[in-house]
């Protein structure tokens, strides 16, 4: 299923590629190193596979879902769709992956809106971020997961009560989507979801998705042109110029959404997903972490996360020198802003677990 070496726990980081996926790589390596014969019905339809793929997980449409390269690429295109005056702002979270921050503070520069960065005790507790919501707010957005810590943020709840203010909620679901479910209340009530591929997905580096609710697709114009969304494209009239889009969230799609090896790499990732269950896939991990926690040593510090992330500090020794430890005994953990990362996926095992545990009582 996996060719991995080393006790691998850093999905966080990159989710390592299965081996069916190369199969699917290498079949459309084949095709493309011969593009004979290759009609434009054999790859232009790829995308709609992705999306269905992604949207069967997610439980929700597929004609909902657009398929990019980055986080960042779908924050810009928010930030650049949505009606900003100078008079109005954003609420965004502190000390948040760079992705949902930096496209805002861009585009403020360009447009002099207000982008106003609020504690992260403001994120984990609805009404109190509804207490920071004016007349001006206009958009607030998080992490599902937050990337440091591993602290989880009940981004459904957020999402009701910005729903009910008029405020457009976006969710970045890099480090939870994959590793667990989206729970019903995420799904309903968030106006965006937005996540990378790589990282719990397994898929490919380059590879990102974004979930728009028809509210969100109303209110997000489109700023970019795609010949590949084009409907004249389909029809195979290229010269037909229009500004007219295929239906829904496809108006957000890359240019080049076909990507062969891009996309054969993720649908064999996704199939592998779909296949194991994320209902399995989430206990299974759950009770890892769970594992972990119960035996990891008293005098180290824990941090916010409890799981899918599990951040852990060393007592009296340099967080450098414990990650050497581990990598010296082929243990694959990240640093993170002070701590190390741990992240377990449905590939670990409770022997692995234990593996870890032992290094760290050294």
């Amino acid at each position: 299923m996996f060719e991995l070496k080393s006790t691998y726990l850093n999905s966080a980081y990159f989710g390592p590629t299965p081996v069916r996926s190369r199969e699917y790589v290498e079949k459309s390596l084949k095709r493309t190193m011969d593009p004979s014969g290759i009609a434009i019905e054999d790859w232009i339809n790829i995308p709609d596979r992705i999306r269905n793929q992604l949207g069967a997980l997610m439980g929700v449409s597929a004609d909902n879902i657009a398929l990019g390269s980055s986080v960042s690429d779908f924050v810009s295109h928010v930030a650049n769709g949505i009606d900003l005056s100078t008079s109005d702002e954003v609420l965004l979270m502190k000390d948040d992956f760079p992705s949902m921050i930096l496209p805002w503070m861009v585009l403020s520069e360009l447009r002099g809106f207000k982008v106003r960065v609020l504690p992260v005790a403001t994120f984990q507790d609805p009404d109190r971020l509804k207490k920071e919501f004016t007349a001006q707010t206009k958009f607030a957005g998080c992490s599902h997961v937050m990337f440091n810590t591993g602290l989880q943020l009940p981004v459904g709840e957020l999402g009701k009560i910005a729903r009910a203010h008029g405020v457009l909620f976006m969710a970045d679901i890099s480090q939870s989507f994959g590793a667990m479910r989206l729970k019903k209340d995420v799904v309903e009530n968030v106006d965006i979801l937005v996540g990378v591929d790589y990282k719990w997905l397994l898929g490919p580096f380059g590879s990102a998705h974004a979930y728009f609710s028809n509210d969100a697709l109303k209110r997000v114009q489109r700023t970019t042109g795609n010949w590949a969304a084009s409907p004249r494209t389909h029809a195979g009239n290229l010269l037909d110029y229009t500004t007219e889009v295929l239906p829904g969230a496809r108006k957000f799609d890359k240019g080049q959404s076909s990507s062969f090896l891009i996309t054969a790499a993720l649908e064999g990732s996704l199939n592998l997903i779909a296949e194991v269950g994320l209902e399995k896939i989430e206990a299974h991990n759950f009770k890892l972490a769970e594992q972990f926690h119960k035996s990891l040593p008293k005098d180290y510090e824990r941090g916010a996360g409890v799981y899918p992330i599990v951040c852990i500090r060393p007592p009296n020794v340099d967080i450098a020198e414990l990650k050497e430890r581990l990598t010296k005994n082929q243990i694959d953990v990240s640093i993170r802003q002070g701590w190390v990362r741990v992240s377990f996926h449905f590939f670990n095992t409770p022997e692995q677990v234990d593996q870890i545990l032992k290094v760290l009582a050294e």
